[in-house]
């Protein structure tokens, strides 16, 4: 089957442990411009940090579309404009930080910023957010209360923190409107909660891009290495993980294979 079009995750994914994009990577994606085939990142990362990461990696020329906080924002890379925005609640927000607040946690908050910071608010560092906030200078600032976003663009509720006191958070809010996943993130200390509101996916950012391209999730090879990429990969007509994503996402996907090789092996004329 020829495929039409090309998802990858970003960390863990197309770039290595040190955030830098490998030259094999870097070429696999020239071969998918040089057919025409459009590039698309799906990642948990909010706009400013991707930004950064493009100009950085100079991939402007190279990428597409991003599907942006786990399928909250979806953007044309190109011209740097908004395709489709999905709405976090401020009620959502609240109840899901008083959840949380019953069971000694605060959320770290994030928000779309297209213009740079602020863009993540924190209340009190709880875990070990504090290293989020840390890695983050020129762009955190701190609140009295959740009530005080009420006029943000929320697009995430994120909590970093030891895996199995996540696990324990994540079952503590699982009656609510949000959609988890469960993360290791390299860059950040422990593992990261990653919270979204109900329904809302690197999966539903997909299928909406989908919907604005005229394309098919049919035609489309995903690549991923994360909990937060396992409903988009279910759902791709070739999925792929990576050699070191853990079991459960390698034992749900066709195929187990490194960028360059999903690319070249799914991409051709």
């Amino acid at each position: 089957m020829q495929f039409k079009w090309f998802i990858t995750d970003v960390d863990g994914t197309l770039l290595d442990d040190d955030g830098n994009l490998p030259q094999a990577n870097r070429e696999a994606l020239q071969h998918c411009r040089s057919l025409g085939i459009p590039v698309v990142l799906a990642t948990g990362r909010r706009w400013t940090t991707l930004q950064r990461l493009i100009d950085r990696l100079e991939l402007r020329e190279l990428v597409d579309f991003a599907i942006l906080n786990n399928g909250m924002i979806v953007k044309d890379l190109r011209t740097r404009t908004v395709l489709h925005r999905e709405l976090f609640l401020h009620a959502t927000v609240l109840q899901a930080a008083e959840t949380l607040g019953g069971i000694n946690c605060d959320p770290i908050v994030l928000t779309y910023n297209p213009d740079g910071g602020p863009d993540v608010f924190y209340r009190n560092l709880h875990l070990m957010n504090r290293d989020f906030v840390d890695k983050n200078p020129g762009y955190t600032q701190p609140v009295k209360g959740y009530h005080e976003l009420s006029d943000k663009s929320v697009v995430e509720l994120i909590l970093l923190g030891h895996e199995p006191d996540l696990v324990e958070v994540q079952s503590a809010i699982a009656g609510l409107p949000l959609e988890t996943a469960l993360i290791r993130n390299t860059f950040y200390e422990g593992y990261m909660l990653e919270m979204t509101p109900r329904k809302i996916s690197k999966l539903s950012g997909a299928r909406r891009l989908a919907e604005i391209l005229r394309l098919s999730l049919d035609d489309v090879v995903a690549v991923g290495d994360s909990a937060n990429d396992l409903a988009l990969l279910l759902a791709a007509g070739k999925s792929v993980a990576v050699p070191g994503a853990p079991e459960a996402i390698r034992n749900s996907v066709h195929e187990v294979m490194v960028v360059p090789e999903a690319v070249l092996r799914n991409f051709y004329r």
